[in-house]
């Protein structure tokens, strides 16, 4: 890291991201905080100017190509916007770094359905984010709690018993370190589904939990975490709930959870139960 360059909140948001898929739920709130810096065409009586974006105004912002195609590159800050010029050595006075409000920012580049890259080039290391990422974190739906209906429990849900060796260890993980900040989660399980899926769909895990006491934030944080983490797969989230003992133990009976909080001891159903 350069020592030279101011290191702000999101900054070390896209670091902790880089070190745990689990510290999603933080670089999306920094994301949306104050000012996010693009790129445009360097024009000379621009510099030090403010920009205004209306309708009908040209789309002003550089895309970049990476192995996925055309992407719009986003900086944290000024000098991370200098810092990523100047690691892809652009020639100077090629472009000018300019800033947004990041919600605004966000919800156009989401609108355009393009995608971005936040800090490419930076020491910090870089983030993409798809489209509909930006669109959902600018209207407020992406750090909505989820409601938690007696609908989200998988009583009634067909569930392959995975052996361990074939669990998503990159859906998992992630899942484990965030569920093991909160003692409301107890146990958490992964399951395959049944039946074979079409041809070029994504694979199906089922996820259940069993949390209590029930918190809808911190729900979200957890389900924040798996949809990032999860993205190659179709991963459905499930809740159990404490007073359904039998269901519980009989899991705990035919599958080991992937996470068991430090302490907790699973229901035991009996003949006197």
């Amino acid at each position: 890291m350069s020592t030279n360059i101011p290191v702000n909140d999101l900054d070390r948001a896209i670091m902790a991201l880089s070190r745990s898929r689990a510290n999603t739920p933080e670089f999306y709130r920094q994301l949306l905080q104050g000012e996010l810096w693009f790129l445009m065409k360097y024009h000379p009586e621009l510099e030090g100017e403010r920009m205004a974006i209306t309708n009908g105004s040209p789309i002003p912002f550089i895309q970049i190509t990476d192995k996925q195609g055309d992407v719009v590159p986003i900086f944290s800050s000024l000098e991370r916007a200098e810092e990523g010029l100047q690691a892809g050595k652009v020639p100077e006075n090629t472009y000018l770094p300019s800033a947004m409000q990041a919600r605004s920012l966000l919800e156009l580049l989401g609108h355009l359905k393009w995608r971005a890259v936040v800090n490419p080039g930076c020491t910090t290391g870089s983030i993409n984010i798809p489209y509909e990422l930006m669109r959902d974190l600018a209207n407020g739906t992406a750090l909505k709690p989820l409601a938690m209906n007696r609908e989200d429990e998988p009583q009634n849900v067909k569930l392959q018993i995975l052996d361990p060796a074939d669990y998503p260890t990159n859906l998992i993980q992630p899942v484990f370190e965030a569920a093991r900040r909160y003692p409301n989660f107890k146990a958490l399980w992964v399951f395959g589904a049944v039946g074979e899926l079409p041809a070029g769909a994504k694979r199906i895990y089922h996820l259940m939990v069993l949390m209590e006491p029930r918190d809808e934030v911190i729900f979200h944080e957890l389900n924040m975490v798996q949809a990032d983490a999860g993205r190659a797969y179709d991963v459905r989230l499930s809740l159990l709930h404490e007073t359904d003992r039998e269901y519980i133990a009989n899991c705990f009976k035919q599958a080991a959870p992937f996470y068991v909080a430090t302490g907790y001891c699973p229901p035991t159903v009996g003949k006197n139960d």
